[in-house]
């Protein structure tokens, strides 16, 4: 090896503009580089002779050279079709990981710790581009003694979402509350339910719930995204327990957003225990609002047995399916209702 005690020849600054800034490579990779043309040239080196010539001051190459994988800080990796999976992913069991103790470097990285695999790399996925990966991790916590850590890279964008998502409160802490802008679409709303939703059946009184537990925001974010959600004309309330709560009426219109199909197995179920009648069927006022017919003629038809309908049990209140409601039309267009 060639030991030298000065590079001034080699160590130029177009040699740091080439390797270091143009190609991104950090000092271990420029080391490795030149440790094969037979120049045994230390990380510390190469930064003093880069600090002459005002290269790698800054935070990000500080990042580049403790981690030769770290992600470009200097280039843009979140865009606008990102947003309403950050959204989604924020919204159930995701969060935004920033060390406080290296608060200069305004860089942060999503992360999740969740019980199924499966899961977790359903939810890391939308962010390969940014160095997502999951691994297997001990776990007090959960019931089986483990579970699956999800993280991105450190990156200043993510830094932003952080920011946008993590306000700070009156006490000075950042608490994770949805922002204003937050996006409600297909995707988001499928990644919410799949990590932070449940549906309860009771096969007895024949009633369903479905919630989205959003007990960890404040009061005032949760009615936001109940505003949200009826503007896409999904019935919802906010529970005393500070969740939103999807009334039945409003099951069908959640689930025609998202699909019937879980995009995990190990969360099937929270499709598969839902009745398919519940999609189809219509009661009673609905039927005679939607078709501009009397309720009680209607209703008359239907105790007549002129109408057939749907009930859960002998005594249960009429459900209107879509074959039902095409006898409805057949007697309005004969002039019977």
């Amino acid at each position: 090896m060639k030991e030298q005690p000065h590079y001034t020849n080699l160590l130029t600054k177009e040699f740091f503009e080439e390797y270091y800034i143009n190609k991104k490579m950090s000092y271990p990779q420029i080391r490795e580089m030149l440790l094969k043309q037979n120049y045994n040239i230390h990380n510390g080196t190469l930064h003093k002779y880069a600090k002459r010539f005002g290269i790698g001051r800054g935070s990000s190459e500080a990042r580049r050279n403790q981690d030769s994988n770290s992600l470009d800080y200097n280039k843009r990796y979140i865009y606008e079709d990102m947003m309403e999976f950050i959204d989604g992913f924020l919204l159930g069991d995701g969060g935004v990981g920033f060390n406080k103790k290296k608060s200069h470097n305004h860089v942060a990285r999503f992360r999740c710790g969740v019980e199924y695999e499966e899961f977790s790399n359903y939810l890391m996925k939308p962010f390969l581009s940014l160095g997502s990966k999951v691994v297997k991790t001990n776990s007090q916590s959960m019931n089986q003694g483990f579970m699956f850590s999800g993280s991105t890279r450190h990156h200043p964008d993510i830094y932003k979402q952080y920011l946008r998502w993590y306000p700070e409160n009156t006490d000075g802490d950042r608490v994770k509350q949805p922002p204003e802008d937050v996006k409600i679409t297909k995707e988001s709303v499928m990644m919410w339910y799949v990590g932070d939703g449940s549906v309860v059946i009771n096969k007895t009184d024949h009633t369903i719930l479905l919630r989205l537990s959003t007990d960890g925001f404040s009061i005032d974010k949760v009615e936001m995204l109940v505003g949200k959600l009826k503007e896409i004309d999904i019935k919802c309330h906010r529970t005393n327990e500070n969740r939103i709560m999807v009334d039945a009426k409003g099951i069908p219109a959640f689930f025609d957003l998202i699909g019937r199909k879980s995009p995990i197995e190990c969360y099937n179920y929270k499709f598969d225990k839902i009745p398919k009648w519940r999609f189809k069927s219509k009661r009673m006022k609905e039927v005679a609002d939607e078709l501009n017919i009397d309720y009680s003629q209607l209703s008359y038809f239907v105790k007549n047995g002129r109408v057939e309908t749907f009930r859960l049990s002998p005594t249960g209140r009429p459900r209107f399916l879509p074959e039902h409601i095409k006898q409805v039309k057949e007697l309005i267009k004969n002039g019977e209702l």
